[in-house]
């Protein structure tokens, strides 16, 4: 890591439905650096990484300067996207960018789910794999497109407690082997702390939005 910003965040307000949900909002991250932001549901964590992949619209008061290009920024949702009809290693070609013969395709996926602890699982149907299992081959997809910046969206909530905090402390050595820098956001301080080189915390600066249909813009 060094000190140069690859990411520089100045928000003065975001509102949904007439309410405030952060206020003089300001974010910095490092080339090589992984930060957390923590807080309650509804305060804004998730769109805050909306606005920054460009799916949220900002203002003009407002602005988001990331120093490397859109394509060069990856982002990992909280439920993991794989396609029932393609198997793990179909899955894994779709964050590919070159066009490869067969064999290489296949070294490109080997080498994919190594980097992420699943060798071995190129052939596996993607609904036998366990919740920490689709997380690993969503972050092998990823980092496959070779990303600078990568969002990553609470990837862990629907684990439970022991098998998030121990995967957060997997990806943490995955990203870091590659040097992409992340922004991770979660409910679970813990979590943060063994994923992150910095935890911002949201507590106090932000006003939660609580949303009738559970959808909470966290």
């Amino acid at each position: 890591m060094n000190d140069r910003n690859i990411l520089e965040v100045q928000v003065v307000a975001k509102s949904f439905n007439g309410i405030d949900i952060f206020r003089n909002l300001s974010v910095s991250l490092q080339e090589g650096e992984i930060i957390s932001i923590i807080g309650p549901s509804g305060c804004g964590k998730s769109t805050l990484l909306r606005m920054i992949a460009g799916l949220e619209d900002i203002t003009a008061e407002d602005s988001i300067n990331c120093y490397y290009p859109s394509t060069d920024l990856g982002f990992i949702f909280q439920t993991p996207i794989l396609y029932p009809h393609l198997n793990v290693g179909g899955n894994i070609l779709l964050g590919n960018r070159e066009k490869l013969t067969n064999i290489d395709k296949k070294k490109v996926v080997l080498t994919a789910l190594s980097n992420v602890g699943l060798d071995d699982f190129a052939d596996r149907k993607v609904t036998s794999l366990s919740g920490g299992e689709a997380q690993r081959v969503i972050l092998a997809r990823a980092l496959l497109a070779q990303p600078k910046l990568l969002l990553l969206d609470e990837p862990f909530s629907s684990l439970d407690i022991d098998a998030r905090r121990s995967l957060a402390s997997e990806v943490k050595s995955i990203i870091k082997k590659r040097n992409v820098s992340a922004i991770h956001v979660t409910h679970d301080l813990k979590e943060a702390k063994l994923i992150s080189d910095r935890v911002v915390n949201w507590s106090n600066i932000c006003t939660p939005v609580i949303t009738s249909n559970n959808n909470e813009q966290a």
